[in-house]
């Protein structure tokens, strides 16, 4: 059965799985790359974020995969919600977001 959602709905319902599920990960800076900030949900790296540019790398594994597949969302629009997502819960000055593969 496919449900049909507006964008509006679709983007916060997308939000608040965030929320839900990454809205705690822990911070982590080590010497070895100055210039990035970790959020780590336990030992996995969920996002980094580049200090210089406020590029955010997100995994893809655990969430960008997530939003292709069960949001059915395309680059630009996880690009987007994750961009406003990391703005708003962790106040981070954000240019843009990518995916990342471990």
């Amino acid at each position: 059965m496919k449900v049909i959602i507006t964008e509006n709905k679709r983007d916060r319902i997308a939000l608040k799985w965030l929320d839900n599920n990454y809205g705690d990960l822990k911070p982590f800076e080590t010497e070895k790359y100055p210039n990035y900030i970790f959020y780590k949900k336990g030992d996995e790296v969920m996002f980094e974020y580049n200090k210089e540019n406020g590029v955010v790398f997100i995994n893809y594994d655990d969430v960008w995969s997530f939003f292709e597949s069960f949001f059915d969302m395309g680059y630009k629009q996880i690009q987007n919600i994750t961009k406003l997502w990391v703005e708003e819960n962790y106040n981070l000055r954000v240019s843009t977001t990518k995916m990342y593969d471990e």
